[in-house]
């Protein structure tokens, strides 16, 4: 069906002389072309049959995840969040495995790219937690994404112009080049705006709030991960996701291809491939998020027959902070449960004892239990969103 097509408008381009030279500066570009993004706020959202049956087939999935296998999922949510964050950071070819993200989150230090995932799971928890469907919402998640890899522009619309693809120095060749910063308040208004209609179906009103953000553009950096954050948002605000994080983004990774095709059929006006991308995510999505769930409570059970401590030990109400947080050290067991460090590193070497958890040194000054099992899982999660279907 039709949807509002982008348009364009010619500017002029000044550009900038730092660290070019005469030569590129003198066949530099005098103008450029930039979207025209049209307002949605009112549009009437008409999805085709097909779409409509696919939209259909993925909320009931999606609710069924939510009201069923959710009361397996509860006790992993933050795991499943991390997983979520790993899966929409790929996206961006940020990867980083399970381990080295974790340890960065315990540690405070890390790879650039751990750096940025362990943002990227406080802005998916963030999301989850204060379902905040609005403008000021989105702008609050970008803050925390941002907030320590590039604090100038957290939680800032930009004030330049910017473009997907190309050369660092001008549009030109660019593969997209979103809307003068202009036009960024009125637009991010008008989505705020589309945001709280609840005459459209959950799911649709979430893809289509995704893709208006992503053509918008609105922020100098982390535009993709904070616009996938947003679904979320949506999903939880809408009632769709009550209980934890349908893990989608790792349903879009399943084809990055189709998923770029599908945002630039939706600026070109096709509003039906990305709601059925989108739908055949969620579908995706609630059959991972099912089959980590029992994963988990399969190494779970595992662990149980392998523990040899005391009925009523510590080093049996860590085995489910554990399966939340496989990496641990004393002082978070300590803070989880208001023990001595003495009694949480007790209870930490029972379970390495018995073969549940592996120690090792994260920097100079702290020692970590490691489950293996969790964090191989959790890779493996990983590593099957990126498998085309």
């Amino acid at each position: 069906m039709t949807w509002p097509k982008i348009s364009g408008e010619t500017l002029p381009w000044t550009p900038s002389p730092d660290g070019y030279s005469r030569r590129a500066m003198r066949n530099a570009p005098r103008q450029y072309e930039a979207a025209l993004v049209p307002r949605i706020a009112a549009s009437e959202v008409e999805l085709s049959p097909e779409t409509q049956t696919i939209l259909d087939t993925a909320t009931i999935e999606a609710v069924r995840f939510d009201t069923a296998e959710a009361h397996r999922v509860v006790p992993f949510t933050p795991l499943l969040l991390r997983s979520e964050s790993v899966a929409s950071s790929r996206i961006e070819q940020l990867t980083s495995s399970a381990r080295k993200l974790l340890e960065a989150e315990v540690t405070g230090r890390g790879s650039a790219n751990a750096n940025l995932i362990v943002a990227n799971t406080r802005q998916m928890a963030a999301a989850v937690e204060s379902a905040k469907a609005d403008v000021q919402g989105i702008v609050e998640m970008h803050r925390i994404l941002l907030e320590q890899s590039a604090p100038e522009i957290a939680g800032r619309l930009r004030d330049q112009q910017v473009w997907i693809g190309g050369s660092d120095f001008s549009s030109s060749g660019a593969l997209f080049v979103p809307p003068h910063h202009r036009h960024l308040e009125a637009l991010m208004e008008d989505l705020g705006k589309f945001i709280q209609r609840e005459d459209v179906p959950a799911l649709a009103q979430a893809a289509i709030a995704h893709a208006q953000f992503e053509t918008i553009h609105p922020f100098a950096d982390g535009n993709g991960r904070t616009g996938r954050a947003l679904v979320h948002v949506i999903l939880r605000s809408r009632g769709l996701a009550t209980t934890t994080a349908l893990p989608i983004s790792a349903g879009l990774l399943t084809d990055s291809e189709r998923y770029f095709a599908a945002l630039d059929g939706y600026r070109d006006g096709d509003v039906d491939g990305i709601v059925q991308l989108f739908a055949r995510a969620s579908i995706e999505a609630a059959r991972r998020g099912a089959w980590l769930a029992s994963e988990l409570t399969q190494i779970r059970g595992e662990w149980e027959t392998l523990l040899t401590a005391r009925a009523g030990a510590l080093a049996w109400r860590v085995l489910d902070l554990l399966i939340q947080r496989p990496v641990l050290t004393t002082a978070a067991v300590s803070a989880e449960f208001g023990v001595s460090a003495e009694t949480a590193r007790n209870a930490l070497e029972r379970l390495e004892a018995d073969g549940i958890v592996a120690s090792a040194q994260l920097d100079r000054r702290q020692r970590g239990w490691r489950s293996l099992d969790v964090l191989e899982l959790l890779d493996e999660f990983a590593d099957r969103a990126g498998r085309r279907n």
